[in-house]
């Protein structure tokens, strides 16, 4: 009987090579992704969000994680919140009315973030005053630019209806919290809340109060502001401003390769 021949080895070969250039492939679209400064900016934001969460949570509900005194011991959370009297149902409610506010305020913040990262961009070679930034922002749509001076309106008015409910929160928290005062605990711990929403409201106000063209962002670092037009955005701009702008972006590039 002759011999069965061995199938040939060529098509394992390039099956092989096939699948080394498909992986390089999305290794490089991975790499390109992390270092894509939206995304950086959006994980950022994400991070951040979910610890802003917390803070507006123990700053407005303040009778539910302050310790109080119940006959000779403290308070359990479900006893802070489940007395039957009219001025601790009243107080319990401002305190949940002044979360939802914060959580309206926290909503349109990041929706304002993350507009703001589709649309603009972080441009160290640009200058950031109000009326370079506005001449920027002609590369964008009239539609967009509403948009985004809206966002900020927004957030203005939210921040300003959350501060009233913020002061009057404080203050009627504070009087029922004493009338149940445990220890040292009790001052320590609401003092601690309270500060956490009022570094809150103190960021909002020097956040919007800016002029017009001046967008600073509410997560990021070190007051980061937006200064300049997201390239891929610009879709109205003449072909000259485009270049001008991705040139911008390259020799920003290589600035942080010649550091590192």
């Amino acid at each position: 009987m002759s011999e069965e021949k061995k199938p040939s080895t060529n098509y394992d070969k390039i099956s092989d090579s096939s699948e080394s250039v498909t992986k390089q492939s999305c290794m490089d679209k991975l790499k390109e992704k992390l270092n894509d400064q939206d995304f950086q900016q959006q994980m950022s934001v994400s991070i951040t969000f979910m610890l802003e969460l917390y803070r507006v949570l123990m700053g407005g509900m303040l009778v539910m994680f302050v310790p109080q005194k119940c006959g000779d011991s403290s308070c359990s959370i479900t006893e802070n919140i489940s007395r039957s009297d009219d001025f601790s149902k009243s107080t319990l409610a401002f305190n949940v009315m002044t979360f939802l506010c914060f959580f309206g305020l926290y909503i349109i913040e990041i929706r304002r973030e993350n507009y703001m990262i589709n649309y603009l961009e972080v441009n160290r070679f640009k200058p950031k005053d109000n009326e370079s930034v506005g001449e920027a922002l002609q590369l964008l749509p009239k539609a967009k630019q509403d948009t985004l001076h809206a966002y900020d309106r927004y957030y203005y008015y939210s921040g300003m209806v959350s501060l009233f409910f913020f002061i009057i929160n404080v203050a009627l928290s504070g009087y029922f919290i004493s009338l149940h005062y445990l220890d040292g605990k009790t001052l320590s711990v609401f003092m601690t809340n309270v500060l956490f929403m009022s570094s809150k409201v103190s960021e909002v106000n020097e956040l919007v109060n800016t002029k017009e063209n001046v967008f600073y962002s509410a997560y990021l670092n070190d007051r980061v502001q937006y200064n300049d037009v997201d390239p891929d955005k610009a879709m109205d701009a003449p072909v000259s401003d485009k270049v001008e702008v991705l040139e911008d972006i390259k020799e920003e590039a290589k600035a942080e390769d010649n550091q590192v």
